[in-house]
């Protein structure tokens, strides 16, 4: 268990390493070293801070509401015992987001964490699979992934926008060059370009590894793999429903964009099949009076919309 935390911890730091270096030279090579001393004190306050900064705005942007305790107590039940289980000392804020795209996702830091449940899981996923996908959030919140995957994507962003700045200096010092006044190491230059697919493949594995590793959290939590299983095989099952996408092909759900760069379900499911072998069950004794997705949030206010895309790109 020990290794285990240890191995995960080396992973987050190596990759904020390599990441922050990555904008820091490709800042340095574009704008000399005033701008690679921006860009690191812009990485290291964005790193310390990103959780804080990033919560309200995603929230607001899925246009998420808090679910009381009042609408859902076995919800948040649950919610503290695999927080507890966890070895948190806190319990997140659990939020409903009013969008038939299958989706969950946990923004915030610590105590500020919180939970996002779509209506989509509230209405086709039964009680043992929502509990499945809590325990994958909570997994997160314990892994510290939810300040890492921000801040590996603002780098990312802030990669491509100074690779962007690199080539149009280059475009823009091209007559210079043919008349041979300006001389230029093309080296430095060559990997700014090619630097944001260096990093988007740094983020891909990353946040493969991540989830990976929340899988195996839910299981561990709730002692039993089978529930995240089965949720998967249903958002699955939603998500590439072949009958459906003929008869409704406007109208069919797309993916979000938040799991954009999840792996591939089939391989998450039969990684939780081999977790499961190996695990000594002790299941999560589910509430009785919840026996089905539809029960489960029959307290909650629903207001059930139609996926559509944000502005910055986001389907929700």
């Amino acid at each position: 268990m020990l290794k285990h935390k240890l191995t995960n911890k080396l992973q987050i730091y190596a990759l904020f390493l390599l990441l922050s270096s990555l904008v820091v030279y490709i800042a340095l090579v574009i704008g000399g070293v005033v701008l690679a001393i921006v860009a690191l004190f812009s990485v290291l306050v964005f790193y310390f801070f990103n959780p804080y900064i990033a919560s309200h705005f995603i929230l607001r942007m899925y246009s998420a509401q808090v679910i009381p305790y009042s609408s859902a107590p076995a919800l948040y039940d649950m919610a503290d015992e695999l927080s507890a289980r966890a070895g948190l000392s806190f319990t997140p804020k659990l939020y409903y987001i009013p969008s038939s795209v299958i989706n969950s996702f946990t923004v915030g830091q610590s105590e500020n964490s919180s939970i996002a449940i779509s209506d989509g899981i509230l209405r086709r996923l039964n009680y043992e699979e929502i509990a499945g996908i809590i325990g994958h959030e909570i997994s997160h919140i314990k892994n510290d992934d939810i300040r890492v995957m921000i801040f590996a994507d603002v780098a990312g962003r802030l990669i491509k926008i100074f690779s962007i700045m690199g080539q149009v200096l280059i475009l823009l010092s091209l007559p210079f060059i043919f008349m041979g006044n300006v001389q230029i190491n093309w080296l430095p230059f060559i990997f700014v370009i090619v630097a944001p697919l260096g990093s988007d493949l740094i983020q891909l594995a990353m946040s493969r590894v991540r989830e990976y590793e929340a899988d195996r959290g839910s299981a561990m939590l709730l002692g039993d793999a089978r529930p995240l299983i089965s949720a998967l095989h249903k958002i699955s099952f939603y998500e590439h429903n072949i009958f459906r996408s003929i008869i409704t092909p406007v109208n069919k759900i797309p993916e979000p964009s938040l799991l954009r760069t999840h792996p591939q379900t089939e391989q998450r499911i039969s990684r939780l099949i081999e977790i499961d072998k190996t695990i000594e069950h002790k299941p999560y004794q589910f509430h009785p009076d919840f026996l089905s997705g539809s029960q489960s949030h029959h307290h909650i206010e629903t207001k059930h919309r139609h996926p559509r895309r944000h502005i910055n790109g986001f389907w929700y």
